[in-house]
């Protein structure tokens, strides 16, 4: 059976539900530029004022997810690289680094197989120095403003590095995915563009976890949006598990439904949620 899209004027699930929300951010939160628009942002701040609690879980750096809340005037859990790091509105309460001889490693596969590695520290991001390389327009909107350093990586100290990834044309994903699957299990295409290792054992899901509980909170109750690999670990174990228009099959065959393909999508859901509910 296929995955439905779901009915906007007929949600299928009781009223009142869901209790809180869980978002990922770029292709999700945002349009393919990774652009969040006004009317997510005033649709998340609408939910947070009508009192649902707001978590998003991102690939990105932790001040690009608290600066996407900030914009929004909201209160809220960010969870960053890809579940590397928990921040709780105010401080790191959690940060998960990967062992120096496994960034290494990935770093030197992804040079001889013709990608540019990328070291996430818990605020930065650190690009191997590529004199043809022009940073694509949609990373750095999804940095939030924040400079993208380009270096030799290994003048770094990698000791404390949360997340590790390849960046390449789609082709060339394409074409490498399954190979460095084989070397690193835990590997997700968080993109199209990208392969991204975070620590083992750690997804966005440990960090949702450790989000929700300390709120009192529990995934059954609430509602979760994703579009892409590094979402098929946590969604699935939301009550209300969706998936952004144009996500890959993979996520789309473990949630319960995918958004229509309306502008500005998750606004257009928050809305009409907030319209059942009050």
């Amino acid at each position: 059976m296929s995955t439905p899209i779901l009915d906007l004027d007929n949600l299928p699930w009781p009223a009142g539900q869901p209790e809180h929300f869980v978002f990922d951010v770029d292709g999700t939160l945002t349009d393919h530029e990774s652009v969040t628009h006004p009317p997510t942002l005033d649709a998340l701040r609408a939910a947070h004022d009508a009192g649902y609690p707001i978590t998003v879980a991102t690939g990105r750096i932790l001040s690009a997810g608290v600066r996407l809340l900030e914009r929004a005037g909201v209160e809220g859990w960010v969870i960053a690289n890809c579940g590397g790091v928990v921040w709780d509105g105010s401080d790191v309460v959690d940060e998960h680094p990967l062992p120096r001889e496994t960034v290494e490693s990935f770093i030197s596969l992804g040079r001889s197989l013709g990608m540019t590695p990328a070291v996430y520290f818990v605020d930065d991001i650190y690009m191997d120095t590529v004199e043809t390389l022009v940073i694509p327009e949609v990373s750095l909107n999804a940095n939030e403003g924040k400079p993208i350093h380009m270096v030799d990586l290994e003048t770094l100290d990698l000791t404390h590095v949360t997340k590790v990834q390849f960046a390449a044309d789609i082709p060339v994903i394409d074409q490498y995915h399954a190979r460095v699957a084989e070397e690193f299990p835990g590997v997700l295409r968080g993109h199209p563009y990208i392969l991204e290792l975070p620590p083992e054992g750690i997804t966005k899901w440990e960090g949702i976890e450790t989000a929700l509980e300390r709120r009192g909170l529990d995934a059954e109750s609430g509602l979760g949006v994703g579009d892409s690999g590094n979402d098929t670990p946590w969604l699935p174990k939301m009550g209300i598990s969706l998936a952004a228009p144009d996500s890959p099959q993979d996520l789309i065959d473990v949630v319960d439904a995918v958004l229509p393909p309306v502008d500005h999508p998750v606004a257009t859901l928050i809305t009409t949620i907030l319209r059942r509910n009050r």
